[in-house]
């Protein structure tokens, strides 16, 4: 009976293929996922659709974009885990950009054979659940829209406005979507086994004792989360704090090969393409207040202990005596790319051994949710750890938009973000913070700017924005800043939409914004690992055979296993191991 229903939803794949394959406006690219790469991806597709030679006709692109929805508003937006007993529901930000329509992008027929780029942002371990959950022959979430007439973009993309602006989304390109609506591509800023393992870890109990790596078993164990429910494969969903802006993302199991967790489907192949390396910026705020101004860096061992919640006041950043100011600690949801990044970075890393929800579980279950608990034992008042969804939320008052800041209630806010001129061009009055002495962002560690994020506009005691043309990640290529990723793409093997979008980020956004080292020009790499638990899909970790251009590895195998806060290897480094011990995975197995 399965068997005659796999072939008949074939069959019908098939069809709908075909028919997307034929028809006047094709879905090209739907995905969704990091936060860290909605900026740049909605500049590049509507760029794809606008400049010549790829747009249909150039200038005539189109871009629709909508910050995150609420349920039954005006539209209603949302990602579906289609899966028959979980049916999850998750929001966020969107973009869709399309070849222009006759006589407007707001009505009439879209132009022959147009094309269209849509992308929500959720944050990566969901993007990658969403491509692979599988639930029949067509895997991926599905973009549900409604309520699409009588809601104008809102220009959700900071460093590109919509065109034009204030337009409903083509009516058309709305019936395209909701008739081809399943996700083909994940953004993540970490790999899918890491994704895979930070799901493992959500739905373990709190005193469930978990050995990530096996090299290290002896002496790297860390805990559950305890969102855990009856239902092994769906948890408790992940909550922000109201006052930080609300919202929640579910927590819910997928496979990266063999059969779906759930349905007992195949999940489908895929490819992995890295966009670029990219540095989590440490911030602070407000710039106005004189504790934050003598700010300039925070050592590893300070950030860990800020976020494993034992300090909390502002001499405990500065090392001197002074005012003690109490500081707010901003920890983003646990399904995060940039939690994840930032947690086996510094505090879960190697040498601290600690957490970023140190102290969050009550028995076998989770604690406080949404995350909202005292550092310092309570001994300072107003001194917490607060949970917040998504960077849109991080780095914002109350979920507040526009001129966004880092304070809630009138206190220091510390809290960290991956960097694009994207998410820090409304940040005028936070300021970013060396590492161990090392600037992420300038070059030669030249901090004569105080801190302020490039391309933000602030200000403060004399110092002034240093401009986007100053980001070189000097010290991030040299490999010397702890705290970064590659930004990656999951898609099939070979997609089209993917080249596209590629292809227009590293010919006209990056060069302009800013944003990450090509894959070309990197001098780094992390050292990837088997992480426990995934024997079965990832056996063997390499390095990969190359980054970008670069040869990593003569004749290396294909790039798997973890290595989100493996250790920074010098890509030379790689190479000469290689060939030095006849190698074809590369220097494996080190961490921070």
């Amino acid at each position: 009976m399965k068997v005659a229903k796999c072939m008949l939803t074939l069959v019908f794949a098939f069809c709908a293929f075909t028919s997307i394959a034929n028809a006047q406006v094709t879905v090209r690219w739907l995905g969704g996922g990091s936060s860290a790469l909605f900026q740049e991806l909605g500049s590049a597709a509507f760029d794809v659709v606008n400049l010549a030679p790829t747009a249909l006709t150039p200038g005539n692109g189109c871009l629709w974009s909508h910050g995150k929805t609420t349920s039954g508003g005006t539209p209603d937006i949302t990602a579906l885990d289609n899966r028959t007993g979980v049916g999850t529901n998750d929001r966020g930000q969107i973009f869709v950009a399309y070849d222009g329509a006759n006589p407007g992008c707001a009505g009439g027929t879209p132009a022959a054979n147009a094309r269209i780029y849509a992308y929500i942002q959720l944050d990566s371990v969901l993007g990658d659940r969403c491509y692979f959950e599988a639930e029949g022959a067509t895997p991926g979430c599905s973009l549900t829209l409604t309520n699409m007439v009588g809601a104008p973009g809102t220009s959700a993309i900071t460093t590109q406005p919509d065109v034009p602006a204030a337009i409903d989304l083509n009516p058309t390109v709305v019936s395209t979507l909701q008739a081809h609506p399943h996700f083909f591509v994940a953004g993540t800023d970490v790999r899918p086994e890491d994704a895979k393992f930070a799901v493992m870890r959500a739905l373990s109990r709190c005193d469930q004792y978990m050995p990530r790596q096996f090299f290290n078993n002896d002496s790297y164990y860390l805990f559950g989360l305890g969102y855990q429910t009856v239902n092994p494969n769906v948890g408790t969903p992940i909550a922000g704090a109201a006052a930080y802006g609300g919202g929640s993302f579910a927590v819910v199991n997928f496979n990266l090969t063999g059969t779906d967790p759930i349905s007992g489907f195949a999940v489908p192949p895929y490819a992995v393409t890295t966009i670029g390396a990219q540095p989590i910026v440490v911030a602070v705020s407000p710039v106005t207040n004189s504790e934050v101004a003598a700010m300039t860096d925070i050592t590893a061992s300070t950030l860990s202990l800020f976020y494993e919640g034992v300090l909390g006041r502002t001499n405990d950043l500065l090392g001197t005596p002074g005012p003690a100011v109490p500081m707010q600690v901003l920890v983003r949801e646990v399904m995060s790319g940039t939690y994840n990044t930032f947690e086996y970075s510094v505090p879960q890393s190697t040498q601290f051994h600690a957490g970023q929800d140190n102290g969050n579980c009550s028995g076998q279950t989770v604690a406080s949710n949404p995350m909202l608990i005292n550092s310092t034992g309570g001994n300072v008042p107003g001194a917490v750890r607060a949970r917040v969804i998504g960077t849109g939320n991080g780095t914002a008052t109350n979920g507040m938009t526009g001129n966004l800041q880092f304070p809630v209630g009138g206190v220091v806010s510390l809290g960290y973000f991956f960097w694009s001129e994207g998410n820090a061009k409304p940040l005028s009055n936070v300021k970013y913070l060396k590492v161990n002495g090392i600037d992420p962002l300038l070059a030669n560690n030249d901090y004569t700017s105080g801190g302020i994020l490039p391309g933000s506009g602030g200000a403060y005691g004399g110092h002034t924005d240093p401009g986007i043309a100053a980001v070189t990640f000097t010290g991030l290529n040299a490999g010397d800043y702890p705290i970064w990723s590659a930004l990656r793409l999951v898609s099939p093997p070979g997609d089209p939409g993917t080249a596209d979008i590629i292809t227009q980020l590293n010919a006209n956004v990056n060069p302009v914004q800013h944003d990450y080292i090509v894959p070309s020009s990197m001098h780094i790499w992390h050292s990837h690992f088997f992480i426990n638990g995934e024997a079965s899909a990832i056996p063997n970790p390499a390095n990969g055979p190359s980054v970008g251009s670069t040869v990593l590895c003569t004749g290396g195998t294909a790039e798997q296993g973890g290595d989100v806060g493996g250790a920074t290897l010098l890509v030379t480094n790689n190479f000469n191991f290689c060939h030095d011990f006849v190698s074809t995975q590369g220097k494996l197995n080190l961490t921070f």
